[in-house]
């Protein structure tokens, strides 16, 4: 038993074989954290939790690496439907994305063995999008964005203030660059006692 199943939540998937959860009601203790959020480990019992504080500027972090790809693909005809709503984006993105790390993620009782540990298991090619050290972002960033792109395109309620003011958002993707969160199947059971997250599957 780990520390989150003295709450209510409920099993959104797996990063990197430790799993993601969502609260349903408040938590403290060993971790604080609520329903707006989201939270990778359990905790005490399990991994030490890795709280996504702000879903909401994660999304809008992981749409600020992508409107500069998209606005180049949209530069190259003039009647590409991004051209109409990059301006607006990009307002958005400034909006919400407060750029700040410290904002983004909290570590909560993680060793600096915890963190190699957790480090080396996203560099390992046994992760479907796995970081490479000789990215040009940090693994923080890429741990933002990756969380950012699930909520955007599987928990878009977690960041419904910015997208409810986004027409469409789905039409101008290609396939997803992190795509790192294994999801539940509907009917497998779970540990966690408010069940899976993803009913509709």
């Amino acid at each position: 038993m780990s520390f989150i199943d003295c709450f209510r939540h409920e099993m959104v998937g797996y990063f990197g074989g430790v799993p993601v959860y969502h609260p349903l009601q408040k938590i403290s203790g060993d971790f604080s954290c609520d329903e707006t959020q989201l939270v990778l480990g359990g905790g005490c019992g399990e991994h030490p939790a890795l709280i996504i504080k702000n879903p909401l500027a994660s999304v809008a972090w992981f749409l600020r690496s992508e409107i500069d790809e998209l606005a180049q693909i949209a530069a190259q005809d003039s009647e590409h439907p991004f051209n109409a709503v990059q301006g607006k984006w990009e307002y958005l993105v400034e909006k919400y994305d407060n750029k700040n790390h410290i904002e983004h993620l909290e570590f909560c009782e993680w060793s600096v063995a915890t963190y190699k540990y957790f480090f080396e298991r996203c560099t390992s090619l046994a992760m479907l999008n796995p970081f490479f050290e000789e990215s040009e972002q940090c693994f923080e960033s890429w741990l933002i964005m990756g969380f950012g792109e699930f909520i955007f395109f599987a928990m878009p309620e977690l960041a419904a203030e910015i997208m409810e003011q986004l027409e469409n958002p789905y039409d101008y993707f290609g396939p997803m660059r992190f795509n790192n969160i294994l999801i539940v199947p509907k009917n497998a059971p779970v540990y966690a006692n408010g069940g899976n997250a993803f009913t509709f599957l």
